[in-house]
């Protein structure tokens, strides 16, 4: 078997156009090689290096115009946001372009033409998209409302904010009329910076929309004599309660498992009372906010439950 012949240095693990080989002299036959995919047309990069959203995104940038930009959900993947599974696929790539400019039109990517200001685009890894504000507000179009707070908590969360409250605000009034805004309205108001999870903001947008009281985000229990004893994901304070989202490391994790065990145990022995759902019971929201409905009653809560619409524009 004859032995593969090398590219030249300038084309070696990386993404390239094929007009530029070819004029540096790489054949047709070299450029349908094994060791080559072809991500996007006139694109060729190495087999190995095609996989993730940074290695598409970087061979697309070969061909892009130079002022555009990644975004919606090719920029939420870029900054590693919390999305929902039916988006988790790298392809198609979303490409933006501010108006009045031409949006992109290929095989394999969804061309937006965009209002934008300058300061809303971001680069990470020499990859240019649009920042997490101007990103979750993109998104409000296309996700449901609990999917929604379940991104905006992970961008405000406390320890490691990637935007504020009120950037995400500013974002919003800056463009009062577009697809989602509606619902990106009503997620604003549901955001907390405490939430740690996005299964744990799913919960709590359930509850929140159901009409019970909204519980408290990582709330630290301790005993009688000042102990640490845990730290609740969702927590009633007043009544003692404590919701916990149990993510199938739980169940895999035998160490983790035995350590749930006994924190459970500490908790409830101090006269605390904790719940423990799943993904199955974030599945049947109704069933799970009369669960919680009953806990809470018979630890005293007598409010009247009053629902909220979740808007679906």
């Amino acid at each position: 078997m004859a032995a593969r012949i090398p590219l030249p240095d300038e084309f070696g693990g990386r993404a390239f156009l094929v007009n530029e080989a070819r004029d540096a002299g790489v054949g047709r036959s070299r450029l349908a090689g094994s060791d080559l995919e072809r991500p996007f047309w006139g694109i060729r990069a190495p087999v190995a290096s095609g996989g993730d959203v940074e290695a598409l995104c970087a061979a697309l940038t070969r061909r892009m115009p130079q002022q555009a930009f990644f975004t919606h959900v090719t920029a939420a993947q870029l900054m590693r946001f919390p999305l929902p599974r039916r988006l988790e696929t790298t392809r198609p790539l979303h490409v933006g372009i501010a108006d009045p400019g031409r949006a992109m039109d290929a095989r394999g990517i969804v061309g937006h033409r965009l209002r934008i200001l300058p300061a809303e685009i971001a680069a990470w890894g020499g990859l240019r998209h649009t920042g997490p504000a101007r990103t979750w507000l993109d998104l409000a179009s296309g996700l449901s409302l609990v999917e929604l707070v379940a991104v905006g908590d992970h961008i405000v969360h406390r320890e490691h904010p990637l935007a504020t409250l009120p950037e995400l605000t500013d974002a919003l009034g800056r463009y009062p009329s577009r697809r989602g805004l509606v619902r990106a309205r009503a997620a604003l108001t549901l955001l907390r910076i405490g939430a740690e999870s996005p299964r744990e903001s799913a919960l709590r947008v359930i509850i929140v929309l159901a009409g019970l009281p909204e519980p408290e985000c990582n709330v630290n229990i301790f005993d009688s004599q000042g102990r640490f004893l845990a730290r609740g994901d969702l927590v009633y304070s007043e009544f003692r309660l404590v919701l916990e989202y149990q993510g199938d490391h739980h169940r895999t994790d035998r160490a983790q498992w035995r350590r749930d065990i006994r924190r459970v145990q500490s908790v409830e022995d101090a006269g605390w009372q904790m719940l423990q759902f799943t993904d199955d019971d974030l599945r049947n929201p109704a069933e799970l906010v009369e669960r919680i409905e009953r806990r809470l009653r018979a630890r005293g809560w007598a409010g009247k439950r009053t629902p909220r619409r979740a808007d679906r524009r």
